[in-house]
């Protein structure tokens, strides 16, 4: 298996550190192609080569920015543990405007078709959400503590309204709001003996 070229990979880390900051200060609008050739000194032909539009950048872009959630302890009961989490993934949805930003600009609908940066971006930001939810939710399925059921559902009951409200402007979760969501959760798929 051959390695990236040097000189492609000091063009690429380059042009990532220009748009991220671009991204930073300006949110998604402010990566264009001028902007970027001109802030990394990389031309605009060398962009085109690494990134075939300027979706495919942004998508690297926040791939490369993509803030993830805090794994709560196992130790922890599982309310606690979805508490925990529930509250990180609360955190970084409400406070974070790089999130808001990414979550906005794929709410939008851009669209993979040939450039698939805007695949892995959005497999990324399931994953980052997905995966210690999924977790917690084996172990207190493994337990018998939890009903087996859909788990991405579960990602779906626990974050969507977190989200959801960030990007219509509804007024920041609060704790209690956070602690409802997971025990609304929690009543529907604790078993009988957990309860």
């Amino acid at each position: 298996m051959s390695s990236q070229d040097p000189r492609r990979a000091r063009s690429q880390s380059k042009l990532l550190e220009a748009a991220s900051s671009l991204l930073l200060s300006g949110g998604a609008a402010a990566v264009t192609v001028d902007a970027v050739t001109r802030l990394s000194g990389v031309a605009r032909t060398t962009l085109y080569r690494n990134f075939p539009s300027t979706d495919s950048l942004i998508a690297a872009t926040f791939r490369r920015l993509l803030p993830t959630p805090t794994r709560p302890p196992t130790g922890l009961p599982i309310r606690e543990q979805l508490l925990e989490l529930a509250t990180s993934i609360t955190q970084l949805v409400q406070d974070a405007p790089l999130q808001q930003s990414m979550l906005g600009w794929l709410a939008m609908g851009r669209d993979t078709g040939d450039d698939d940066e805007v695949g892995r971006l959005r497999r990324s930001v399931a994953e980052s959400y997905t995966e210690p939810l999924h977790a917690v939710l084996s172990a207190g399925e493994d337990s018998g503590i939890l009903i087996p059921g859909d788990r991405d559902l579960a990602v779906a009951q626990l974050a969507g309204p977190v989200v959801l409200a960030r990007m219509i402007g509804l007024r920041p979760f609060t704790t209690q709001d956070v602690e409802r969501l997971v025990d609304d959760f929690l009543r529907g798929r604790r078993t009988e003996d957990a309860v």
